[in-house]
């Protein structure tokens, strides 16, 4: 991950940055966009990964919202979830928010440093 806001140089590294993701979270995503919806068991089985490894990447995407999930019930009783990327176009739209967001509050901090030293 960018160890700073000026490490960051591509998509990837600004998503990291935003949502503070590593990289196995990204190749999650990646996977899920490009394979569809998954459940995490044959998700951790197509990335040769530890189903809870899959399961806390999901669970983390899951909270800034670059997954969805989806329960699907088992006509036999019980469910599981199914997990889907949410798509480039939206995951753009929420970077730019993100990325607006923090401009907005780094000049708001700019103009009360400015305000603060009797100028």
């Amino acid at each position: 991950m960018p160890e700073s806001i000026k490490d960051v140089n591509t998509c990837q590294d600004l998503v990291q940055c935003a949502y503070s993701l590593n990289g196995f979270e990204i190749e999650v995503y990646a996977r899920l966009l490009e394979t569809g919806p998954l459940n995490a068991n044959d998700l951790a089985d197509q990335m040769c990964k530890d189903r809870s490894t899959v399961y806390r990447a999901l669970q983390k995407m899951l909270s800034c919202g670059m997954v969805l999930r989806e329960t699907c019930s088992i006509p036999r009783g019980g469910y599981f979830h199914v997990y889907r990327a949410i798509s480039r176009h939206e995951l753009r739209e929420k970077l730019t928010y993100c990325v607006e967001s923090w401009y907005k509050k780094m000049q708001d901090a700019l103009e009360q440093f400015g305000a603060g030293d009797g100028e």
